[in-house]
């Protein structure tokens, strides 16, 4: 089986064995590269033919630009990693596909088990989001065999300059080879994350792109404010002498004049003289603000609003930087779901067909959900109350049968739906179902919270109740909050 010949999802043939060699290391030229810099001395003109040769195919230059200007703008920098980052705090779970079959169930908590032991999970995200300003990321897979099963033994992010347009393509990317001509990615071997921050093909489709012009107005305004400081913040130093000395005299005076500057002190014979005279008034206003116009450019450009990370004391208060959350709720939602589905595709059904079946529909593929917290009216994102009615109702569908013939699930059905008519529904809620509360503390995966359903409800048809709860541990926390609440 270790041998044996698979193919990928256009058919090709994949060797497991050559899977253990990353496809860079074939490539010689791509481990003496380094990054050119373009950021030094850029200028509008020099910007527009880096972002022109990109379009025709070469890649190099754009993306070491857009990596410069993270690396060196502190105020980008931070925007950017409040972006990616925010993705980090937002729990997630491995679902399986709908009315999902035993052994798709299983293939989801298999993957499941697979993110929580795996250390590189967060690094993995970030690197993926690098796509938001690139407009793509790729990372390469080094897989290795632990027993007779195959898992990534390493994610190793590669520069984006590493790669090149395909000329007769331009949404197809191809890694740089020696040769010039450019090599297809190997199946299986890389997570090819494209985010699509704004349309367009792939060397317009990156954040940084709209990004780098307040980036290059910002960096001529600090300049002009630093020439600024340089001319009239320092008192202007003129040494006048008697007419008809010599040139060493001169020369004299001329290193007194600059050692005044550098040493605050110095000598002159008594025929000479030293006036300092105040510099003509110059504001920095206009230069602070073309820098204050380029920073909130950034932040409405990166996380959608600028309140929470242009606060100035007058305009912004508390609750307007509520509502402006640090990351824009749907941009938070878009990076989620372009992100689980790369890791869907590019990672979730490779490990099927390497350990489960060869075979894997990749259509059927277990699928990441993050689950992204509702926003309340006060702009906050928490868990969205939920009526002990609604949870009653909610758990009436999702957990039990509708067969006649069954009295025992009658039975159990009316006794839930009595206590719709009592005056304290919630408590007789988190009586019924302290299996589910307990699971919800504790339970790790799918399969455990189904477990703890099972136990709650052991007159339920299992197969039913794991057919039905296609979102089974977003219901139990639903039915957990609202139990805990007391609502």
């Amino acid at each position: 089986m270790e041998n044996s010949i698979i193919l990928d999802i256009n058919g090709n043939p994949i060797l497991k064995p050559a899977l253990m060699e990353p496809q860079t290391s074939h490539v010689r030229g791509l481990a003496n590269t380094f990054a050119e810099h373009p950021s030094h001395r850029l200028t509008p003109a020099r910007l527009q033919s880096i972002l022109l040769e990109a379009e025709q195919g070469s890649l190099i230059r754009q993306a070491d630009l857009f990596t410069d200007m993270e690396e060196r703008d502190a105020h980008l920098f931070a925007e950017m990693q409040k972006r990616k980052r925010k993705l980090l705090t937002v729990s997630y779970e491995v679902a399986p596909p709908p009315n999902a079959t035993p052994e798709e169930r299983t293939d989801a908590a298999w993957l499941s088990e697979f993110i929580t032991e795996l250390d590189a999970w967060e690094d993995l995200l970030i690197d993926m989001l690098d796509a938001i300003g690139q407009g793509f990321s790729n990372t390469e897979i080094h897989w290795q065999m632990y027993g007779r099963e195959w898992y990534p033994a390493e994610f190793t992010h590669r520069p984006a300059s590493w790669f090149q347009l395909d000329q007769n393509d331009q949404n197809r990317l191809l890694l740089r080879t020696d040769d010039g001509q450019g090599a297809e990615l190997r199946p299986f071997s890389w997570i090819q994350h494209r985010h699509k921050s704004r349309s367009g093909y792939i060397a317009r489709a990156g954040l940084m792109r709209t990004l780098c012009w307040p980036y290059i107005y910002r960096n001529f305004g600090a300049q002009a404010l630093a020439e600024m400081l340089e001319i009239y913040g320092v008192p202007i130093r003129i040494g006048k002498y008697p007419a008809g000395i010599g040139k060493p005299e001169r020369d004299a005076l001329m290193r007194a004049v600059s050692e005044l500057g550098r040493y605050a002190g110095g000598i002159i014979p008594d025929s000479m003289k030293i006036e300092l005279t105040q510099a003509a008034s110059g504001s920095h206003a206009p230069h602070m603000a073309l820098a204050e116009w380029a920073e909130k450019s950034m932040s409405k450009a990166i996380l959608g609003g600028t309140l929470t990370s242009q606060a100035d004391g007058k305009t912004s208060t508390n609750a307007l930087g509520v509502i402006h959350n640090d990351v824009r709720r749907d941009l938070l939602i878009s990076d989620a779901k372009q992100t689980a589905a790369t890791i869907r595709s590019d990672l979730f059904w490779p490990m099927l067909v390497l350990n489960r079946r060869a075979n894997a529909d990749p259509r059927r593929t277990p699928r990441l959900k993050f689950i992204v917290p509702e926003e309340n009216a006060a702009g906050a994102s928490d868990p969205a109350p939920v009526s002990g009615n609604d949870a009653l109702s909610r758990l009436l569908v999702a957990a039990l049968t509708r067969s006649a013939g069954d009295t025992g699930q009658r039975g159990l059905e009316n006794g839930l739906a009595a206590l719709l008519n009592t005056g304290q529904p919630a408590q007789g809620l988190a009586a019924l179902l302290q299996p589910v509360l307990a699971a919800t503390r504790q339970a790790d995966s799918e399969a455990a919270l189904l477990g703890a359903l099972a136990e709650a409800f052991p007159t339920a048809d299992p197969t039913l109740l794991a057919r039905s709860l296609g979102d089974s541990a977003a219901l139990a926390r639903i039915i957990g909050h609202a139990a805990a609440q007391g609502l």
